[in-house]
This record gives C-alpha cells, structure tokens and sequence, in this order.
C-alpha cells in the first residue's frame, strides 16, 4: 500500500509540474508582441542594401520600418524588392514623408503627392510589395513663426491631418500615423481647451511620440514625458502610441540621445521603459531614430 501511495503522489506532482507548465505556455503566447521601429530617411540605401538593411532589422528585433519616399531618386521597382525581403523577415513597411512647411493648407499639394503616389505604388505592386501604411514626420514648430503664430500654423496643421486622413482611407487600406514631439499634450486646439495630443489620438492610427531621453526613469525621463499623453491614448481606446528613442548624435545636449552611451545602454533602457509602460494599453512599443545613426554606433562599438 506505501508503495501505491508514493506513486500516487509522484503522479500527482507530475500533473501539478505539468499544468504549471501548460499555464505557464499560455501566458507567454498571450503576451503582446511589440513594435520596434525604426525610420530610413535616405531610401537611395535600399536600391544596393536591401539585404544589409533587412540583416540589421533581425539582429535587432525591427519589425517597422518608416521608409522615406524619394520617387526622383529611387525606383518603385527598388521599393518593391525592398519591401518584399522585409515583409519575408516579417517587418512591416510604411511609406515616410513630411516637412515642417507641410503644416500649411497652401503646402497641401505635397501631402496629396505623397497619398497618390503610395496608392499608385500599391495598386501596382503585388500584395507582399506593399506598403501597410502612411507615416508623417511635419513637425510645425520647427517653422520661424511657430513663435509668432503659433495658433494660425497649428490650426492649418490639424486641417491637412484631417485631409491626409480622409484622402488616404479612401478605397484604400492603410495605416496612418504621424511622428509628435512629447510636450504635444501642452498645445491646445485653436478656440478649444482640448490638447492637440488628444485631437491626434482620436483620429490617427498610432502616434511615434518623440520622447527623446537616454534614461527610462526618473525625472525628466523617457516614461515620466509620455505619461500624460500616454494616459489620454489608454481613455481615447483608438490610437496606439509607439515611444521613440534616439541614436542620432545630437546638440540639443546630453540627456537627448544614446549616441554617447551606445546600442546596449539604449537596449537596457528600452527593456526597462517596455516593463514600465507594457501595462498600457494603448502602449505598442518603441522605435529608434534612425537606422544609419543606429548603425553606425553599432559599427563603432564593433571596432572597439
């Protein structure tokens, strides 16, 4: 009888151990997977590293990738081959574009160029040759008289938005998003008390918030910048809000990129702003400013 007894109990702990196991499972295929982004200015790169590039990307966890649109200088044929290598390595592609002077209704013609061009593209390239989406980087407050005439420019600015929108859903499936600074949550709308980060979050697919710190925590850190408008994002239930980070060698003074500190201090940070915010719900992830800072650094740190 002892013996039934010690098997009875090596079988039940074996069942324990096993569901703990299968739970265990489930939870980890229930977590969310996250973005990381990461955006090419010089598009001429992918017409001779597409293979580079899309390398890069698996080594280091890119699954988006903001592409620039240079139609004089690169070929849609050199866009397609880009775009079907990456989407094999399962990374998304979104077409990039913007300018600050893109904030004006009278600049609308280039916000139109680039929806038709992208719709042109995709109608003419195969389904794994497409882009999934439109990305703008406009940043008005680079303009002279953001200053001046800050309210005028922010007023033509959510008009275009709101035409960049319109014009891009119609008869076409593609993700919008734009790229803001962090401190949009203090501009309100023209004639109301709304912030402009709420105005964005309610019509845009996702935002890129540019939350340019190399630390995660504390004052003045990555979360503590993007915590309002993140919190609006997880209320608002309708745009996901990407955080980026940058690499890129910069004046504006220490604290703003890890171009000093490098590629495994921004990875260690990353890791801990993705603990800090995964309980967001609106939080889809990180994205890094830009491939060719990132890379070099990468190739500098290897030299060492």
């Amino acid at each position: 009888m002892q013996v039934v007894k010690r098997y009875s109990w090596l079988w039940i702990g074996l069942s324990l151990f096993l569901a703990a196991s299968i739970a265990m499972l489930l939870l980890m295929n229930n977590r969310p997977s996250f973005t990381t982004a990461t955006w090419i200015w010089d598009a001429k790169l992918i017409s001779s590293q597409t293979e580079e590039i899309v390398a890069f990307a698996q080594e280091n966890n890119i699954n988006l990738i903001y592409l620039h649109i240079e139609p004089t200088r690169v070929s849609p044929q050199a866009y397609q081959t880009f775009i079907k290598v990456a989407n094999q390595a399962k990374i998304k592609v979104e077409a990039l574009g913007g300018d600050p002077n893109w904030a004006y209704t009278a600049n609308r013609q280039s916000i139109s160029d680039l929806i038709s061009w992208v719709k042109a593209y995709n109608q003419g390239a195969r389904a794994d040759e497409r882009f999934s989406g439109i990305h703008v980087d406009i940043e008005p407050y680079l303009l002279a008289d953001w200053k001046k005439d800050q309210e005028t420019i922010v007023n033509q600015w959510l008009k275009n938005v709101d035409y960049l929108l319109a014009e891009t859903k119609k008869d076409a499936k593609l993700q919008v998003s734009a790229d803001l600074p962090y401190w949009i949550d203090t501009v309100e709308v023209p004639g109301d008390s709304e912030k402009v980060s709420n105005w964005m979050l309610q019509r845009l697919d996702s935002i890129t918030l540019m939350a340019y710190r190399n630390h995660a925590k504390g004052h003045n850190g990555i979360v503590d910048i993007v915590k309002k408008t993140m919190e609006a994002a997880n209320t608002e239930k309708r745009a996901s809000v990407i955080v980026g980070v940058n690499i890129l060698e910069s004046s504006e003074g220490k604290n703003v990129s890890f171009h000093a500190e490098g590629t495994q201090e921004m990875k260690q940070q990353l890791v801990i702003l993705q603990d800090e915010l995964s309980g967001n719900p609106a939080f889809a992830g990180s994205a890094i400013h830009d491939y060719e800072s990132w890379k070099h650094v990468t190739q500098r740190e290897e030299q060492l």
